[in-house]
């Protein structure tokens, strides 16, 4: 796809920035300690240049982000309250390297490098916060980011020090410890609107409470109201559901759930963290975090209805609520530093979606497909055939880390440890369609497919539980003076399983399907309300292996770095329920980077990386024809990515400039065959082999979806003294190129690439003494950037209905802040 000379020249305009100042602020920030350490950061700022370091943990030692041999963006609270980031798209957007597939709030993916390609069952970001993990596949915990020290985007594979699904990257969230024998407090409120949708607001605390001389509390609590901007407009659709008589026709319309700005988000919560200081070195902090979010509606707009428009049919929303509780205790063994953390997450997710071009695509199909569209009441007249679909999951989570790191006064650094993790996803799904369980009990619909259970005429009812054990180390020798040396070595046991039920009625009724309260083969529907009666999945899978690590890094001045890095990661594997002898291994991914962090002048920061990348055993998800609500997972080939980061900020006397940019050229590194069987009774499997373009899935140089080959940010804050106030303007500059949105070639023509665009933000505002005013506009020209494009079903069949996920509208707000 080519880019409109418009969107060119803002591109070479942005390229030009990020060549100059090249990429990312590295703005104001926090000193961290150690993990567990009480005491929050000091901010370290060179009385000269105004620019600031950020101590960071990525390496489980608090170190200089300018010491560290990897490519790593640190955003500290500062840069974080000044690009009004309040989730997990609002930083991912300024994270150049990062994107993302998401459905709206608390249903997004992230990626790292271009590693974007769906299909496994794990995600390819590890995502913690503080000590813990909160990896979740599709449905990463969407925290809200508030009373925060930084963000840390670890690039690359990151297999030594965080195991499991880091296989492209790590994001992490550290949050603001408690402070023993001090005081402080604040609050912030803000209030917002979306262009022409409705307004918001914002309210945001915290408190740091000294206790006693050496226990003190930190609480945090927040309200989020956003204002919906997207209508769901007046829409009808005529089912054909009988011959050609308008009397067997079934017109649906969605005239109950018409309204404008139909898609709000309230969401509240909170974070307790109590720190202890035992003595003797000995530390001990036990933290608990809530959130509560309820979005309405949807998040992406159908084009073809209008801008920022849909016609949905069915009530739409998705309620998560969770906690993690944690507790980290630090101390000391002899001269041994000993960190132990342990944590719990709880989850509960209830999701409703329309499915209604569900039905409308097979409805579409013509005769032959009546099961999917005639129900009947009992005096013979067809009822409404649109489909509906309910979620309710329930997830929880068990993590244990112990870390030992040899005494500082020895040549060497090591730390090692040991990692475990129980996870287990309770998924109840329906797919439903409306009094079906009613309908199924009449005579006359003795022809037509009936309920599995309650309404649904698609059954989901899985337990699924992960285990992982870890064993891990990685330590640094000095060689030679400023040569430094790093070694790592993660050995990780694997093992998941998926019990439960997935079809239709004759899925349940099949010889293959096992009912647990009679015995038998086969099992009579509707289904008690029981869970778990009827099985038809019963999948087991383990594997072990290791990854590892090897660095070198050369600080040439107190102020400069180069380094080398080759670094591995995996992603567990599984089984697959439509072929259960053929399961999918763990995919690897391979690092080799050079980089360079460099300090210039005391108010110049440069940095950069190169890197190439090696993704073996791509793990693709395939969804056969007749297979709507199941795939068959793959170890579908190889794929690598060649690219650059880099990252800037000069300070010009009252003039910051900061930029960051990430070039990703990832492609297939071989073709992808497509998927045969031999008979239509044997399950599918992969092609060997497929020098014929008619048995690719995809060709080898294919890209991979999701991912812009260049993104980039720019930023300049001029602050200035008006009277006795402190003020600032500050505008900031988005550009991305285009994407695809499916690896398979034939998909990606009928659903099309999102396109490049741009935007831009602006705010401005100033403070004195203990309060300050900011007025802000993010998107101020209204672009309707394209993130990505979905589909309710498979692209193959649904394409025609397809919506767009778009970056946030115009939005304005004022905020006011009070510090104690």
């Amino acid at each position: 796809m080519h880019l409109t000379t418009r969107h060119r020249r803002a591109g070479e305009l942005c390229l030009l920035a990020t060549t100059i100042l090249t990429p990312f602020a590295l703005p104001a920030t926090a000193m961290a300690q150690e993990a567990g350490a009480p005491q929050a950061s000091e901010q370290t700022t060179a009385p000269s240049s105004g620019l600031t370091d950020i101590v960071v943990t990525a390496t489980r030692t608090s170190e200089s982000v300018q010491r560290v041999p990897i490519s790593i963006q640190a955003l500290a609270p500062e840069k974080l309250d000044q690009r009004q980031v309040a989730n997990f798209a609002d930083y991912a957007n300024i994270l150049p390297s990062v994107s993302f597939a998401t459905l709206g709030p608390g249903r997004s993916e992230p990626f790292f490098r271009g590693i974007s390609v769906s299909g496994g069952a794990l995600p390819t970001v590890g995502v913690y916060l503080d000590e813990i993990p909160l990896t979740t596949a599709g449905r990463m915990p969407d925290l809200h980011i508030y009373d925060i020290e930084r963000i840390e985007a670890l690039s690359g594979p990151q297999g030594t020090l965080f195991g499991a699904s880091s296989l492209a990257g790590t994001l992490r969230i550290i949050t603001q410890k408690p402070k023993l024998g001090e005081f402080e407090a604040g609050y912030d409120a803000q209030i917002n609107k979306y262009g022409a949708g409705d307004p918001g607001a914002q309210l945001e605390g915290f408190m740091n409470l000294p206790v006693t001389e050496n226990i003190a509390i930190r609480l945090m609590g927040y309200y989020r109201h956003d204002g919906g901007y997207i209508d769901n407009t007046p829409g009808s659709y005529n089912f054909k559901l009988g011959d050609d008589d308008p009397d067997t026709n079934y017109l649906l319309t969605n005239d109950d759930l018409v309204k404008k700005n139909y898609n709000p988000v309230t969401d509240w919560g909170g974070r307790a963290t109590v720190s202890v200081d035992l003595g003797d070195d000995w530390l001990i902090m036990p933290s608990i975090t809530y959130q509560n979010l309820n979005a309405k509606g949807s998040f992406n707009y159908d084009p073809d209805v209008g801008d920022l428009k849909v016609h949905d049919y069915s009530e739409t929303y998705n309620k998560d609520k969770w906690y993690q509780a944690a507790l980290t205790i630090q101390g000391h063994l002899g001269d041994f530093d000993l960190v132990s953390s342990t944590g719990y997450f709880k989850r509960r997710i209830k999701n409703a979606n329309d499915y209604t071009y569900y039905s409308v695509t097979y409805d579409n199909f013509g005769p032959g497909y009546e099961s999917y569209l005639q129900f009947k009441d009992a005096d013979g007249n067809f009822q409404n055939p649109a489909q509906a679909y309910f979620g309710n999951q329930r997830q929880s989570k068990f993590t244990q880390e112990l870390r030992l790191s040899v005494p500082k006064s020895w040549p060497f650094t090591l730390t090692a440890g040991a990692f475990y993790q129980y996870q287990k996803q309770k998924t109840d799904s329906d797919y439903y369609i409306r009094d079906l369980g009613y309908l199924s009990t009449l005579p006359i619909n003795a022809g037509s497919s009936h309920a599995v259970k309650r309404d649904a005429f698609y059954l989901v009812e899985t337990n699924t539980v992960y285990k992982d054990f870890a064993l891990f180390a990685e330590g640094t020798y000095e060689i030679v003076p400023n040569l430094k040396v790093t070694g790592g070595i993660r050995y990780f046991d694997t093992k998941n399983s998926n019990y439960g039920f997935g079809g239709v009625e004759a899925s349940a009724r099949s010889s293959r399907a096992y009912n647990t309260l009679t015995g038998e083969q086969g099992c009579d529907v509707p289904l008690p309300d029981e869970r778990l009666t009827c099985i038809n999945t019963d999948i087991k899978y383990s594997e072990k292996g290791e990854t590892h690590k090897l660095s070198l890094a050369w600080q040439a001045t107190p102020d400069k770095m180069l380094y080398a890095t080759y670094s591995t990661g995996f992603r567990p594997g599984g089984g697959n329920r439509i072929a259960p002898t053929q399961p999918y291994k763990a995919d690897t991914l391979t690092n080799w980077e050079m980089g360079f962090k460099t300090t210039w002048g005391n108010n110049f920061r440069l940095n950069g990386a190169v890197y190439y990348e090696q993704w073996k055993g791509v793990q693709y998800l395939v969804v056969p024809f007749g297979f709507q609500g199941a795939g068959l997972r793959l170890n579908a080939g190889d794929a690598r990515v060649y690219g650059v980061e880099m990252d800037a900020e000069w300070k010009i006397g009252d003039l910051m400039l900061s930029a960051a940019g990430a070039y990703n050229d990832a492609a297939l590194a071989e073709n992808f065959c497509k998927i045969t069987r031999d008979s239509p009774t044997s399950d599918y499997y992969q092609l060997a082999s497929c020098p014929d373009v008619g048995q690719q899935a995809a060709a080898k140089g294919t890209r991979l979806p999701r991912q812009p080959k260049f993104k980039t940010n720019a930023t300049a804050r001029y602050s200035f003294m008006v009277s006795d106030f402190d003020a600032f303007v500050q505008a900031a500059a988005f550009y991305q190129t285009s994407s695809t949105s499916d690896l398979d070639t034939y998909n990606n023509s009928l659903l099309g690439n999102t396109k490049g665009f741009e935007s831009f933000d602006f705010s401005a505002g100033f403070k004195k003494d203990n309060w300050s005013v900011e007025a802000f506009i993010q998107n101020a020209f209204d672009k309707r950037g394209a993130l990505s494009k979905n589909t309710f079903c498979s692209i193959a069949y649904c394409s025609d209905s397809s919506r767009t996920y778009p970056i946030k509208p115009r939005f304005f707000g004022l905020k006011f802040g009070q510090r104690f």
